[in-house]
């Protein structure tokens, strides 16, 4: 005779909910500009030999400038746009020399700078020569950056320096320049502005540093 079945009472798990602690809104984390990315050649067929150009952030660049004896920025007819036109101007203001090469005079030469006009392959040509006293008659200088310049006459003067001069050369455009010795990687616009931002900071820094 089987014995008979116990009777089992079922209870259902009791599942206490905990409130959710409240806890305050942290400050959002500082935006870094990273200028590092994308360092590839824009242009596909402008890969050099084994030396190319370091990508570095913004205030290296700022900083090379600042600390150089002879700096030149040579800007190009990308630069007719308001926010970076502003930037040029900017950087012009903190002292640094301008050679404007294609149409840039026409935005650059009514601002009060020391912009000088220039064709930019005869100017690459004088910056290859180590006797060439400059546009100011004090000497050649001993470190260019290139900005606002179109893409494939930039590559083609920073590939002569490059290749026949001593010049320190930076590029500040939006496009990653191999032959340089330091530029900035495939940029979109709004990090290209925030870049030059950051440029401008480290040329005033030298002033109150």
């Amino acid at each position: 005779m089987k014995a008979p079945m116990k009777h089992v009472e079922k209870h259902a798990a009791k599942i206490t909910e905990k409130p959710i602690a409240k806890t305050e809104p942290t400050a959002q984390a500082e935006k870094t500009i990273d200028t590092t990315r994308q360092a590839v050649p824009f242009d596909t067929g402008n890969v050099p030999g084994p030396k190319t150009a370091r990508a570095v952030m913004p205030a290296v660049s700022g900083k090379m400038l600042a600390k150089a004896k002879r700096p030149l920025l040579i800007v190009g007819s990308q630069v007719h746009e308001e926010e970076v036109l502003s930037r040029a101007v900017a950087m012009g203001k903190e002292g640094l020399q301008i050679a404007a090469v294609g149409n840039a005079y026409a935005a650059l030469g009514n601002k009060g700078l020391d912009v000088h006009y220039a064709n930019l392959h005869a100017l690459a040509s004088y910056l290859c020569d180590p006797n060439w006293k400059g546009f100011d008659g004090k000497g050649n200088y001993d470190l260019v950056a290139f900005f606002g310049v179109t893409y494939y006459y930039a590559s083609q003067a920073i590939s002569a320096l490059k290749n026949f001069s001593k010049i320190r050369i930076i590029s500040m455009d939006k496009y990653y320049h191999p032959n340089a010795d330091m530029s900035f990687g495939n940029l979109k616009k709004d990090v290209f502005i925030a870049a030059l931002d950051e440029v401008v900071a480290e040329l005033r820094n030298k002033k109150t540093g």
